[in-house]
């Protein structure tokens, strides 16, 4: 999957972290920028990818054309013709960043972001990425907080992906996420799924309050939930 198509997302990507790792106010809202349109680019990049690189059903030009300048029209799109492409991401979560890049856009300078709130788009962003293109993204110059939670977020949507295949094989008739656990009675299991999974949503929403060094058990714990997935029959 990886290819030319997915230079541009790359070297958007790339030129946010060069403006984060400068700390600026200035440098901070033309990362933010450049993430989501990194994003944007990525999802009709996607979209529009010849059918013999794509299986299943795909965009009419119409309903591409319609959308190409609509945000929440392209998060529908992807939403509805690759929605298995979505595993660690949460369309909710882009688009509220995507509604902070407006403001920072629109009402010029006297409006900063929080470094945090750059970080976390970014390694959604990445996450999104590697889905979509089946491809390892690297950065040059990412900080060690940024570092920490792509692996995390990154491990994250690998398990929940084979959380949510295990669910359809056993054939639970609730599929999500934690179906399994649920289902299973696994007390253990449950508890550490349910702390890591808040986590999760404290590094996407408070980064701010989290050192690189507060990753490393959690990166640890969905390990071990991989493990517990894996021995149910």
């Amino acid at each position: 999957m990886d290819g030319p198509w997915s230079e541009g997302p790359k070297e958007l990507l790339q030129h946010a972290v060069d403006h984060l790792s400068l700390d600026g106010d200035f440098d901070r809202r033309i990362a933010m920028i450049s993430i989501d349109n990194a994003v944007e680019l990525m999802i009709k990049t996607y979209l529009g990818l010849p059918k013999r690189k794509i299986k299943g059903d795909r965009p009419s030009r119409k309903e591409l054309e319609d959308s190409s300048n609509s945000f929440p029209g392209l998060l529908d799109l992807i939403e509805k013709y690759a929605e298995e492409k979505l595993t660690g991401v949460s369309l909710d979560e882009i688009e509220w960043y995507h509604r902070i890049r407006n403001q920072l856009y629109h009402s010029g300078n006297g409006i900063t972001v929080e470094a945090a709130r750059v970080q976390t788009y970014l390694s959604l962003a990445k996450t999104l990425f590697q889905n979509l293109f089946e491809s390892e993204i690297e950065l040059s110059a990412e900080s060690q907080i940024q570092q920490k939670l792509g692996i995390f977020l990154g491990k994250w949507g690998m398990f929940e992906k084979e959380l949510m295949e295990k669910a359809h094989e056993m054939d639970l008739p609730d599929r999500r996420a934690p179906a399994l656990f649920f289902y299973k009675g696994d007390r253990a299991a449950k508890e550490l799924w349910q702390a890591t999974r808040a986590f999760r949503n404290t590094a996407v929403h408070k980064l701010e309050t989290l050192k690189a060094g507060d990753f490393n058990q959690p990166i640890k714990d969905i390990d071990t939930l991989m493990s517990y997935a894996r021995s149910y029959t």
